[in-house]
């Protein structure tokens, strides 16, 4: 059966205090939260960074334990369960269920769901999912409580291994980080700006027409998890694409980075699929190039590159880095042979971020399978009671 989320129960959008009234925000009373503590995978919040007064409760949206809140503005889809009451920005909207679903099987059946919800989101570099839509938004559940608890148990086993697979992808990166560290923190080596050592470029700044069939325009908001995500995607025209692609054409070991929004998160392209960009910094590399796509993908990830370039990122709620710092950019030039050396001990660990990589997928394969079979009567559940 399929059904809007509003009829399963009570739809709020959080607010923010004001900070400029003190008393709202001098005692740790009520958790705040913000989209940074509700995790990729289906989380139980049980932490914040901000708190509000009591005083405050009264301006502020507040819901209790076992309500579900979901991300609707920047990283779309997150979703975390309360253990109690809480307070929460615009960011997130939030369900409080209703007596017929079971809370935790709703946050499952949203968490299933969460690529047809990131497919409505209405802006190109920000996406945003506002109230209305996220009420209306539809999907499946089956009405038997007896079913939805089975669901959970068996779900509740696949997020274990999700949880603990990601944190061990956690682990090797910073292993990757430390090795960074270890191999190039002495400064030695020529002082380089990116720009004079990498051919630095950006996608089109113009706002091409999208229309249901044709290349993707792949923009900040479709680059995430070290990924290019292009079932998120708008679709342009060939003229477009041919026509963006003269000045920022994208090959195979090519180095992506956001630009606006989400600023930083750098990729190597590893696909020869046909696709433009717009609002990315591209950076290209020659056969004979005296630096390495893994060692400025890295670079680009590392805490120098925080202090070196994010300072100069503009802009309010939307952050951005213009194509000049980009190039600016100043770096110790490291031997070409110091740089293999480092990529092959990436490479190793990239096998082994692969592996957990395939696990998670299938594991995110098995949550929508499941639901949406046992839903459907087509698979029996045996779990321990």
């Amino acid at each position: 059966m399929k059904v809007r989320l509003k009829e399963l129960g009570t739809i709020f959008t959080g607010n923010t205090p004001s900070k400029k009234v003190d008393e709202y925000w001098s005692n740790r009373n009520i958790k705040f939260i913000k989209p940074d503590v509700i995790k990729d995978e289906l989380c139980v919040i049980s932490s914040a960074n901000e708190y509000i007064s009591a005083s405050a409760k009264n301006v502020s949206r507040i819901v209790p334990a076992n309500s579900i809140l979901v991300t609707c503005i920047g990283k779309i889809g997150r979703v975390g369960i309360t253990e109690e009451e809480v307070s929460f920005n615009q960011q997130i909207n939030a369900i409080v269920p209703n007596e017929a679903i079971i809370p935790k099987y709703l946050a499952y059946a949203i968490y299933a769901n969460r690529k047809q919800l990131k497919a409505i989101a209405n802006a190109p570099v920000v996406p945003i999912i506002n109230k209305t839509q996220f009420s209306d938004f539809k999907i499946s559940i089956c009405e038997s409580v007896e079913k939805q608890n089975k669901i959970v148990r068996t779900l509740d086993v696949i997020s274990e291994i999700i949880t603990h697979d990601k944190k061990k992808i956690e682990a090797l990166d910073e292993l990757i980080k430390a090795r960074f560290v270890e191999m190039f923190d002495d400064n030695f080596g020529e002082i380089v700006e990116l720009g004079n050592v990498c051919d630095v470029r950006d996608g089109t700044h113009d706002s091409p027409k999208y229309h249901n069939a044709g290349y993707p325009l792949v923009t900040s908001k479709n680059i995430c998890d070290g990924k290019i995500d292009f079932s998120t995607c708008n679709l342009i025209q060939k003229e477009d694409y041919v026509k963006i692609n003269k000045r920022s054409k994208v090959d195979v070991g090519d180095v992506l980075m956001p630009m606006i929004g989400t600023v930083g998160n750098p990729i190597i392209v590893n696909t020869d699929k046909e696709f433009a960009i717009k609002n990315v910094a591209l950076i290209k590399f020659k056969d004979d190039s005296v630096i390495l796509n893994t060692f400025i993908k890295t670079l680009l990830e590392s805490d120098y590159f925080g202090r070196a370039v994010l300072s100069k990122t503009k802009g309010g709620t939307q952050k951005f880095i213009s194509l000049g710092d980009i190039r600016k950019l100043e770096f110790n030039l490291p031997p070409i042979e110091l740089q293999h050396r480092f990529a092959t001990f990436v490479a190793q660990i990239d096998k082994s971020k692969f592996v957990l990589s395939n696990e998670l997928t299938m594991c995110d394969f098995y949550i929508r399978l499941i639901h949406d079979r046992v839903m459907h009567s087509r698979i029996n559940l045996r779990v321990a009671q």
